[in-house]
């Protein structure tokens, strides 16, 4: 009985590295992103890099000794080697792999990838993509957040309000769709409360993004909204509710197969010349929880107070500030955005994607 399951297994493996080279030496551009199975499961010709990095497998082990090509929750490409690595009847968890380079990679038959096939160098930004930009998949970026996010009507003054959601579709082809949900206002569990992320999860399908920011709103200590006739705190201390409400984003985006993604909120314009990082807590809070559900988490705070704190002298007047906000009597906003900074954000969530090696960054137009 074992040498029979033993010649089967064989067998099986001997068909999947034919495949495999099959397709790496038919295809010009070195591999072939295909939908097998499960939603975008992604075939990668080379050698090298298994698909998915984190989360638990549910696929079948490879017979071949190599990495079971599963994607995991955050959605970042493994860095497991292995040939002829095959996962023959895999789950999957919610984002895989951008890809997977070199010569007689996985097969993801049953996991759910993201979009981004193979590339020669192992990252789905990477040249010679599996199956280059054109042939990828229409996909959706739900966006829910509070006023630094959310949608202005973009008028003649380049210095009026503007969020880094409404921005962000430029720094990607047609075949994404962003769609930006977020609110001003808003903090993560009144977005809950109000139906707003119920909303998000009824239209989102799987292998579309769910970008998550909150936390300005979050840290409040004095301000209260009311639903039904009951009184709210914004407040939610980082380490603990914030937590909570933000799990329920996650847990939804992953029961739809979809991608959560977490973002860091920015700082306040203090972040000026090397000053303090506001909300940072709320941003490590982010982190400690991508970490935890292996969530990708871009670190917007980070990237944002290292651009503010590059200069000086801090702008004093309207007429010198170029990323936040000037109101009508030309003060300068201490927490929103002016079209250029809301512009610049929005390039720095998709670097944030780049380097987690998340399939969206296949679609990145430079």
């Amino acid at each position: 009985m074992r040498n029979r399951i033993y010649q089967r297994a064989t067998s099986l493996v001997r068909a999947a590295v034919c495949a495999a080279c099959f397709v790496g030496c038919s295809s010009p551009s070195g591999g072939t992103a295909e939908q097998s199975g499960g939603a975008f499961g992604a075939l990668a010709a080379g050698s090298g890099n298994a698909l998915g990095n984190g989360g638990s497998s549910a696929g079948a082990p490879s017979a071949a000794g190599g990495s079971v090509a599963v994607a995991g929750a955050s959605g970042a490409m493994g860095s497991a080697g292995g040939s002829g690595a095959n996962s023959a009847s895999g789950a999957g968890g919610a984002g895989g792999a951008g890809g997977a380079g070199g010569a007689g990679g996985a097969s993801s038959n049953g996991g759910m990838s993201n979009h981004a096939g193979a590339s020669a160098s192992g990252g789905a930004n990477s040249s010679g993509g599996a199956a280059g930009a054109t042939n990828l998949p229409a996909v959706s970026v739900y966006i829910a957040g509070d006023s630094t996010v959310s949608e202005y009507n973009l008028g003649q003054d380049p210095k009026s309000q503007a969020g880094w959601g409404q921005m962000l579709s430029s720094n990607y082809g047609t075949k994404v769709k962003v769609l930006d949900k977020a609110i001003g206002g808003r903090t993560a569990r009144h977005f809950i409360q109000e139906g707003a992320l119920a909303a998000i999860l009824k239209l989102i399908q799987p292998g579309d993004y769910l970008l998550v920011q909150f936390g300005t709103n979050d840290s409040n200590t004095t301000a209260k909204y009311t639903i039904d006739g009951v009184e709210y705190p914004y407040f939610a201390a980082a380490d603990s509710d914030f937590k909570t409400y933000l799990q329920q984003y996650i847990d939804g985006a992953l029961d739809k197969k979809a991608i959560p993604v977490l973002i860091t909120p920015p700082p306040r314009n203090s972040a000026y010349c090397k000053g303090p990082r506001s909300l940072g807590n709320y941003g490590q809070a982010m982190i400690d929880l991508g970490k935890a559900d292996n969530v990708a988490v871009v670190d917007l705070g980070l990237k944002t107070h290292a651009h503010l704190s590059a200069i000086c002298p801090k702008p004093t007047t309207g007429e010198q500030e170029t990323f936040f906000k000037v109101n009508a009597d030309a003060s300068i906003d201490g927490t929103h955005f002016q079209q250029n900074g809301a512009r610049i954000m929005a390039g720095f969530v998709a670097d944030g994607i780049d380097e987690a090696k998340l399939g969206l960054s296949a679609y990145r137009q430079h």
